[in-house]
């Protein structure tokens, strides 16, 4: 899949933009406080995904964030494949409450793993 082009004069303008927009308005301002020309709007407005991302620009991407919670379920699947067995490394870096919360779910989570077993034979 080819790169996005990044527009030079896209990416100066972007630079000098405030994206905290006055409230009733949707024209953004310069740095220095200048409202955009229709132009310059019309410009911010057409700007690309990767363009507003190299700006710095933080921007809303429901993809992104569905890919980066499965990846923390994968994170949190591959840490527990070697967390479980060695479970007893971990204790001398959890707190007390720590330690008894762990207790409590390691019992709910055994007691759940039977009866599953149960009901699969």
């Amino acid at each position: 899949m080819p790169q996005p082009e990044i527009r030079p004069h896209v990416m100066a303008l972007l630079f000098d933009t405030n994206f905290n927009r006055p409230p009733g308005t949707r024209t953004f301002r310069h740095l220095d406080g200048r409202p955009f020309t229709d132009e310059e709007q019309a410009l911010a407005d057409d700007a690309t995904l990767e363009e507003l991302q190299a700006a710095g620009v933080h921007v809303h991407n429901p993809e992104a964030e569905a890919e980066a919670q499965a990846a923390a379920h994968e994170m949190a699947e591959l840490l527990f494949k070697y967390v479980i067995p060695h479970r007893e490394a971990l204790i001398p870096f959890m707190t007390h409450e720590d330690m008894l919360e762990y207790g409590r779910l390691e019992t709910v989570v055994a007691a759940g793993a039977s009866s599953l077993r149960r009901h699969q034979d």
